[in-house]
């Protein structure tokens, strides 16, 4: 009898013992793995010859010419790209800038051929239908590619869903605002919804989406945040947040994050004046900055800055302008070593309060890569005034150099390069 109840025993014990184990890592956070890179054309470097293609089954290769290039890996690319650019083109790099007009006017162009800016942001003022803002990409991205050396333009929009859906056509799905996104307690809804947001904004041309926002708060009213968040449990944020960013990768989209440390503590709107937010740095990484903790750890490409200032942090600059939060925090606590984008730098919360050259110095020494401006400032000659404070000091050219350095290697991760 005693063997044969042994033998009934065993397959139980080793229910209970899986069952257990289930029951463990239910427990912890069910975030999916990191999306490896989205497959990109190869294109050759300046002076390189051109690069035929070769399909294998269903896997395309790309084929060189005898000529002893070897394919060199991201590192080495940006480095001779680094090695050609001037400093003029390395601080035009450092801009993301929104145009008025539905076609490239003399005015863009001259932007990007005189400039030499790292990307463009769309707005509705650019948007009228489909194949309208293809062509617009399309010529956008031709002008770029026609440059020494080319590279790539980022073509950034806003695209949260909700009330922040700046690709506003009939023709492309309408998602509500993410705070009701979480109704459905379904991480796997967040995932298709950014899979579909992006797949659409990719098709007209953009390789890049401010969203999704990891701001904290508990209404879904049309306050600054609102409804554009997600909720006010850090946790869950922070989940939706990296499940968010699977979906966008799966689509072959950069994600910028926002509004780093966050903005739901706040409801004064810093499109018009200056918010403070009185919190302690522990305080802040233990509740708002959990999110974004969680979506570095999965590979987040960007971040963008809060225009916010946090007295007990730093009682002099606000998180956009402040070496304190973005290398100190950022960098440093955090561990974030992708690109750091500014909110625009045309709110009222900085030109209240500095100058656009005083925002800029200020921005890029704290550590912020691409400054963001909506359209309406000088940009070539903003660009000429970083050159002149380069110049005499009052920015490194190291600074300019690591900057650039992150802007290239993201550009060839979405095969701008």
């Amino acid at each position: 009898m005693y063997p044969k109840r042994q033998r009934l025993f065993q397959p139980i014990l080793l229910i209970v013992i899986l069952a257990a184990c289930q029951t463990q890592r239910e427990a912890e956070l069910d975030v999916p793995p990191v999306q490896e890179p989205p497959e990109v054309s190869m294109r050759p470097l300046p002076g390189e010859p051109e690069i035929s293609g070769d399909k294998i089954g269903d896997m395309s290769l790309p084929v060189y010419p005898q000529t002893g290039i070897q394919l060199r890996s991201a590192e080495e690319v940006v480095e001779l790209y680094l090695q050609q650019l001037t400093l003029r083109q390395k601080i035009g790099q450092r801009f993301l800038t929104g145009f008025t007009g539905k076609s490239l006017s003399n005015s863009t162009k001259k932007l990007i051929e005189e400039g030499y800016i790292g990307g463009v942001m769309l707005s509705q003022r650019n948007i009228k239908n489909r194949a309208q803002v293809r062509a617009l990409t399309e010529a956008l991205q031709e002008t770029a590619r026609a440059q020494n050396p080319p590279i790539g333009l980022f073509i950034a929009v806003d695209q949260e869903g909700g009330r922040v859906n700046r690709l506003d056509l009939d023709t492309l799905t309408r998602f509500p605002a993410p705070y009701y996104w979480g109704e459905y307690q379904d991480p796997h809804y967040v995932e298709a919804a950014a899979y579909i947001i992006s797949r659409e904004a990719l098709s007209l041309g953009c390789n890049i989406n401010f969203a999704p926002v990891l701001d904290l708060y508990n209404t879904p009213d049309d306050s600054i945040v609102g409804d554009r968040s997600m909720g006010e449990n850090p946790v869950l944020v922070g989940e939706r947040g990296v499940y968010y960013l699977y979906g966008a990768q799966r689509a072959g989209i950069a994600s910028v994050v926002k509004h780093f440390p966050g903005h739901g503590r706040t409801t004064v709107d810093s499109h018009h004046e200056l918010p403070v937010v009185d919190i302690d740095e522990k305080t802040l990484l233990n509740e708002d900055l959990l999110p974004f903790q969680m979506v570095i750890r999965h590979g987040v490409d960007a971040v963008m800055t809060a225009h916010i200032l946090y007295p007990q942090i730093d009682p002099d600059f606000p998180a956009t302008l402040s070496a304190t939060l973005l290398r100190g925090l950022l960098r440093g606590l955090l561990g974030f070593d992708g690109v750091i984008i500014s909110d625009d730098i045309e709110m009222g919360a900085l030109r209240g309060r500095y100058s656009p050259q005083e925002i800029v110095k200020h921005g890029l020494n704290a550590g912020v890569d691409i400054i963001l401006e909506y359209g309406t400032l000088d940009v070539l000659q903003l660009i000429e005034e970083v050159h002149t404070m380069v110049e005499s000091g009052e920015i490194s050219r190291e600074i300019i150099d690591e900057g650039v350095r992150r802007i290239l290697l993201l550009k060839w991760k979405y095969g701008l390069l």
